[in-house]
């Protein structure tokens, strides 16, 4: 038998540590120290993010037979193929989405992982792989690549997000699913928990997704604040650093 997962327990810390660390540590080192590889390893990390992908579902197949569960429509899972898509072709309006859905999702999911079974089983490996690479592409394309998000950004997510919980929603309604957990919340611990029966947790989580990519954004808008009055007073300054007179 499979060991039972424990939320914070020791592999869970571990593995939270080691995505953190890689997500942090490799796009610095890259970018300061081998610039050629910039490319390559992009294209890498997009490889892996699919390679994974396909290699879970082959092995869901494997073991529980075809089910809808397997469509595309788990925000996670989404967040994979956009992720992999921005870093192929460093696309801004991919790296939006893919930041704002991985911080403000995939971070969740990989905090209170809808998941039973530790490590070393399969499932655990596929789950923090597949989720981990999210954060660590995220992460390569702002430090690496140099992509960020605008504060239109915040819009065309929000709406964009809203568009795809409609369409999971409807599927839900055909097919019996729980794409998105708008129909029940997660068997395990979750932040759902906090925000009240259903269906009114949509409106909770609505209200927290909002918060969080607003949350998100600060650190940006904090650097182009500086970077504005930065700018305004390199203006106010003569060639020769007097101030200049008005």
């Amino acid at each position: 038998m499979s060991p039972t997962f424990v939320l914070f327990g020791v592999a869970h810390l571990l593995t939270l540590a080691l995505i953190a660390a890689v997500a942090i540590l490799m796009p610095l080192v890259v970018r300061r120290y081998a610039p050629a590889l910039l490319r390559p390893l992009a294209l890498t990390l997009a490889g892996l993010l699919l390679a994974q992908e396909i290699a879970d579902v082959i092995r869901q197949l494997d073991r529980f037979g075809p089910s809808v569960e397997l469509l595309p429509l788990h925000l996670c899972t989404l967040a994979v193929f956009v992720t992999a898509g921005m870093l192929v072709m460093a696309n801004q309006r991919l790296f939006e989405l893919a930041y704002f859905w991985a911080l403000a999702g995939t971070t969740q999911a990989l905090a209170t992982p809808d998941l039973y079974q530790s490590f070393p089983d399969p499932a655990y490996l596929f789950f923090f792989a597949g989720h981990g690479l999210v954060i660590v592409g995220v992460a390569y394309g702002a430090l690496a690549l140099g992509l960020r998000p605008y504060p239109m950004s915040i819009l065309r997510v929000a709406l964009t997000t809203l568009l795809l919980a409609v369409a999971a929603l409807g599927v839900n309604l055909w097919l019996g699913t729980n794409f998105l957990y708008l129909m029940a919340k997660p068997a395990g611990a979750s932040l759902l928990d906090w925000l009240g029966p259903w269906p009114w947790y949509w409106l909770g989580l609505a209200a927290v997704a909002l918060v969080s990519m607003l949350v998100l954004y600060v650190p940006y808008l904090v650097t182009d604040l500086h970077a504005g009055r930065g700018h305004a007073s390199r203006r106010d300054r003569g060639a020769d650093g007097a101030l200049r007179r008005h």
